[in-house]
């Protein structure tokens, strides 16, 4: 009879893509196991999950927005609280029907009422959190869970009480990602010159203004260096100012410009990068440190207790990256830096580029999955294992 698992987390790539990298190393490596994910119809894992040929079942839930003013926190509350009890219940039946083996939350919202029901079901959980700073959902349960898995090694302070159950796995990357030089460089597919030095902005999966309207001051200033061309990935809901501002863009016009909005192949823009430009979420750290593109990292200034500075601060602590706050970002602080390391025939950014760092993140689904299977299995783990 083959094993369970239920797998859940959703709301962002962030929470997504990592549990993606785990059910493609359990899919690949281990036979007699069945996987079902919980999300919610909203998130981003309604369209990514499936797509896997993974069971996707959906449940509600909602995290608990902070309003101003007393009739909308209310409001708030009520919506957070029905949802949860929602959630809860269609939880309960999911996993009442499954009867997995093993739970494994990988962030986001959705979590909260898969725990809950673990709980009532005395069933045990994992929790695998990808930020230097924990989310509080994950602190809140971490009690309850049998092993919590993480990014950074700092990140045990903040359950100094649940040490035995700790594991330091580092944060799942995608094997498409993890295997990005195998592929051929694409500039093509971006308008641009081959081999020409290329620097790509990115705000996260929704686009961030700011950096988007320093880069474009970015490429006004430096667009006559043909030494150097631009991606912009603007986000989905700043795409039409930004191309509309430029106007046609990836044209004879402006051939060392593309503004694109979303990039689901992020392993082509990774392979053809000289230099990123983005916000710090755990998912962009690992990436970025998987494939050692140096980076200027710009945190977002309103992450929950500054976490993405923390994410960031990994990278730039292994000279990999560049930490810019947010508030001092503009076209002329970007020019500054990237004239610093392009000078001198590009010395200071090949000092950058070559220096060598501790990588965490390249086999952090495997230890993830060996650690879930030595549980399921025991000592017979091996003996699952596809040849």
């Amino acid at each position: 009879m083959n094993k369970k698992i239920i797998i859940c987390g959703g709301g962002t790539a962030g929470h997504i893509y990592p549990a993606i990298a785990i059910i493609e190393h359990i899919s690949a490596q281990f036979k007699n196991i069945d996987i079902c994910y919980i999300g919610t119809e909203k998130g981003m894992e309604s369209h990514l999950i499936p797509a896997l040929g993974i069971d996707f079942a959906t449940i509600r839930s909602s995290g608990l927005l902070q309003k101003s003013g007393i009739i909308k926190k209310i409001k708030s509350y009520i919506f957070f609280i029905i949802n949860i009890l929602s959630g809860l219940i269609s939880s309960l039946k999911i996993i009442q029907k499954i009867k997995p083996d093993i739970i494994l939350g990988m962030g986001g919202y959705v979590c909260a009422p898969v725990f809950l029901a673990c709980i009532l079901l005395r069933k045990n959980f994992y929790i695998h959190e990808q930020n230097y700073i924990p989310g509080r959902l994950n602190l809140i349960f971490s009690r309850h869970a049998k092993k919590i898995f993480l990014s950074f090694k700092e990140t045990e302070k903040f359950f100094n009480k649940k040490k035995e159950k700790i594991i330091f796995t580092g944060n799942p990357v995608r094997k498409i990602i993890r295997e990005f030089r195998s592929a051929n460089k694409n500039y093509y597919k971006y308008g641009l010159k081959p081999d020409v030095f290329t620097i790509t902005a990115f705000g996260g999966s929704l686009g961030a203004e700011r950096i988007n309207k320093s880069f474009v001051g970015l490429w006004n200033i430096m667009k006559e260096n043909n030494k150097l061309q631009f991606i912009l990935i603007s986000g989905k809901r700043f795409y039409n100012q930004f191309s509309r501002t430029q106007g046609n863009v990836c044209t004879e016009n402006h051939n060392n410009l593309c503004i694109i909005p979303y990039e689901d192949n992020m392993q082509d823009i990774y392979n053809i990068s000289d230099l990123i430009i983005s916000r710090s979420g755990a998912n962009t750290v690992a990436e970025i440190a998987v494939c050692q593109v140096p980076a200027i990292l710009i945190p977002f200034p309103a992450a929950i207790n500054d976490h993405q500075y923390y994410n960031a601060k990994f990278l730039s602590d292994n000279d990999k990256a560049i930490i810019l706050k947010d508030s001092m970002t503009n076209e002329r602080v970007l020019e500054k830096i990237l004239k610093d390391m392009i000078s001198d025939n590009f010395k200071l950014y090949n000092e950058f580029k070559n220096r060598k760092s501790e990588n965490i993140f390249l086999y952090s689904h495997k230890i993830i999955v060996d650690n879930l299977m030595e549980d399921l299995f025991g000592k017979q783990a091996e003996r699952f294992r596809e040849a």
